[in-house]
């Protein structure tokens, strides 16, 4: 008799005693066991751990076994066992066959659906309620509260409809999948399904009624009072995994696909009609119709799952060797305790820093790679409405009030499409809310806010631009510097990407402190079209008091009359002009004076710096082909002219 069969014969015993084959960590177990290893041993070259199959599955396993064979079974003497009912050809004789033979009499044989997380169509494996069949994760770190009151709910205060909610990475998958392997003795049928884009409400409660096969339902009309009438007659579990594939990109939060308006009418009546069954549902955005009729202490509930604790952090990192308790801290902090993000971070700093967690944080590179996608996968899914929300906050190193961030907003926003677009947000997980000196304040999640910082940087630096122009010829190049001795910069070669050398790309300025990057981001985000064409150039002041560092930046496109992108051969330009302090500076001196000059070097716009200020700017103004004009800097005495042509 080899292992195989060992295997056979139990899965047989065990589905003719409960309807079920061994889960994968009892297989795991079993074929352990038959091979002579210690429970370390299966812990190690498995996803569970040592406490988990020891403690959790051990003991029930062996249980279940001996009540099969109706003798006691153990590590010892499971082969012995075995071949002597192989060899004598007798089939296991339960010890109390009557109450399952009950249960069995009354339902359908028990069955385990699954919808795999590609989205192709459900395939029915029957009868089985074997939760290897479910969707293969790692092992659940921490989440023992959670855990316990999903059970609380499930089993004592049979709740009909739970929806679990989270960002991305949160871990919503495994923990469901953790809470089936631990009550699916409780019900009569389970069935898992991961919803897919283009799945109707229809289409699902079909596949529901198909996979629980009851054949009464199947000429019959009104499909969802069917599957509720299967709902009251049986005990079942379903599981609706990645609910945020039902919802539309690019609209507010909670707005259905086109075809799919209909499920907040599921959602209603598998909540508020009487069954026996439970349904539970993950999703990275809030179901409305669920957050509406949910309650406390009701039928109806919701589980906002946030990130791990920091003693459940710590026991992920401890997981592959890192122990560095103090710096374990800032990086459980950093990522939001949120799980995916940890362990990606703590394998890289494993296999690349050799562990050293102090190293990883001085290179300050908190988004990349697969936590990049992790985040990016929440942000694609925002209306036009929340990115430019989310670019305002990203701006700010602090969180801010609703008044300052509705005069951050670079457009006409009113007050109540501000509000539903914040209520948005954060129903998407991606904002965080305070309270100081009574006035409530925004901000976006560390992970969230640093990747919207990295997008509104690469916005504003054009690094296409930037790239061309550094593929000049020589010939290109001498021109460019014998230009620049001639004086007047020629902004018609920008729009062909050729500048000159004392010119220089935005990207420069944000090579800066990380707490002067929000600072930077204020004063270019008016700059963020990729229209605009960018450069700056760094100047000298010599004051009666001392000599000043500024910072001239001018930004340019070509537009027609209407304000519209000209692809004409006759350029007119718009053009904005800025001033910044430069260096570590965060604030101009007072009444520096930034002002235009035409030709005849009349003032035709200025403007003075006030106290406080970190930067100045003209109000946009636009030329025409072969046009001159010149900016002019005084301050204290000095002055500086820059002249140029269109």
């Amino acid at each position: 008799m080899n292992e195989d069969t060992g295997l056979k014969l139990i899965n047989r015993a065990i589905f003719t005693l409960i309807a079920r084959n061994l889960t994968l960590a009892e297989e795991i177990i079993f074929r352990g066991t038959w091979q002579g290893k210690t429970y370390a041993q299966m812990a190690t070259q498995s996803q569970y751990s040592l406490n988990y199959l020891m403690r959790d599955i051990a003991p029930k396993f062996w249980k279940l076994l001996s009540e099969v064979f109706g003798e006691k079974m153990a590590k010892t003497n499971l082969r012995v066992v075995l071949e002597r009912h192989y060899l004598n050809g007798t089939q296991p004789l339960p010890s109390t066959p009557q109450v399952k033979e009950t249960k069995a009499a009354i339902a359908p044989a028990p069955t385990f659906i699954l919808n795999s997380i590609k989205g192709r169509k459900c395939t029915k494996i029957q009868p089985s309620k074997n939760s290897r069949e479910a969707p293969e994760v790692s092992f659940v770190y921490g989440r023992t509260e959670e855990l316990s009151k999903l059970k609380e709910w499930t089993s004592n205060d049979s709740c009909r409809l739970i929806m679990v909610r989270g960002m991305s990475g949160t871990g919503k998958t495994a923990l469901l999948r953790k809470l089936v392997e631990d009550i699916e003795d409780e019900y009569d049928h389970i069935i898992w399904c991961s919803l897919r884009y283009g799945l109707t409400p229809k289409k699902l409660v079909n596949d529901l009624l198909e996979s629980l096969y009851y054949p009464v339902y199947r000429y019959q009309q009104d499909r969802l009072s069917q599957l509720i009438d299967y709902l009251r007659s049986l005990r079942c579990l379903l599981i609706l995994d990645g609910a945020e594939k039902i919802m539309t990109k690019g609209q507010l939060a909670g707005r259905y696909r086109c075809g799919s308006n209909d499920y907040g009418e599921l959602w209603r009546r598998l909540g508020e009609e009487s069954h026996k069954s439970c349904v539970l549902i993950s999703s990275r955005e809030n179901l409305r119709e669920i957050d509406m009729i949910s309650s406390e202490n009701g039928p109806i509930r919701s589980l906002i799952l946030s990130g791990l604790k920091e003693t459940e952090a710590r026991e992920l990192f401890a997981g592959v060797g890192l122990l560095d308790v103090e710096n374990l801290s800032v990086l459980s902090h950093r990522y939001q305790g949120n799980p995916a993000a940890l362990k990606i971070v703590a394998q890289l700093i494993q296999e690349v820093f050799n562990g050293n967690v102090a190293e990883f944080i001085e290179r300050k590179i908190f988004v990349f790679g697969d936590i990049k996608e992790l985040v990016a996968s929440s942000f694609h899914r925002l209306s036009a409405l929340e990115k430019e929300v989310s670019y305002c906050l990203a701006i700010w190193a602090d969180s801010v009030s609703f008044d300052t961030l509705e005069k951050t907003i670079p457009f006409s926003l009113s007050p109540k499409k501000l509000l539903e677009v914040l209520v948005s947000l954060k129903r998407r997980f991606l904002l965080e809310t305070s309270t100081e000196n009574g006035l409530s304040r925004f901000a976006l999640q560390p992970m969230v806010r640093e990747y919207i910082t990295k997008q509104l940087v690469e916005n504003i630096c054009s690094t296409k631009a930037i790239e061309e122009a550094q593929r000049q010829t020589e010939e290109e190049f001498i021109e460019l510097i014998l230009s620049t001795t001639r004086g007047a910069v020629n902004l018609s070669q920008w729009l062909q990407n050729k500048f000159a050398v004392d010119w220089e790309p935005l990207s420069l300025l944000y090579d800066t402190k990380p707490d002067c990057l929000a600072l930077m981001l204020r004063r270019t985000f008016h700059l963020r079209s990729q229209l605009l064409t960018k450069r700056f150039k760094q100047i000298r002041l010599d004051t009666s008091n001392q000599e000043r560092e500024l910072v001239l930046l001018v930004a340019t496109r070509k537009v027609d009359p209407l304000g519209n992108v000209n692809v004409g051969t006759q350029p007119k330009l718009l053009i904005r002009v800025q001033l910044q302090p430069a260096g570590e500076e965060t604030i101009l001196p007072a009444n520096i004076q930034l002002s235009l000059l035409n030709q005849s070097k009349t003032t035709l716009l200025s403007v003075k710096s006030m106290p406080t200020e970190n930067f100045i700017q003209l109000s946009p103004f636009c030329g025409v082909f072969q046009e001159r004009f010149s900016i002019q800097i005084e301050f204290d005495g000095a002055k500086l002219v820059e002249d140029f042509v269109i």
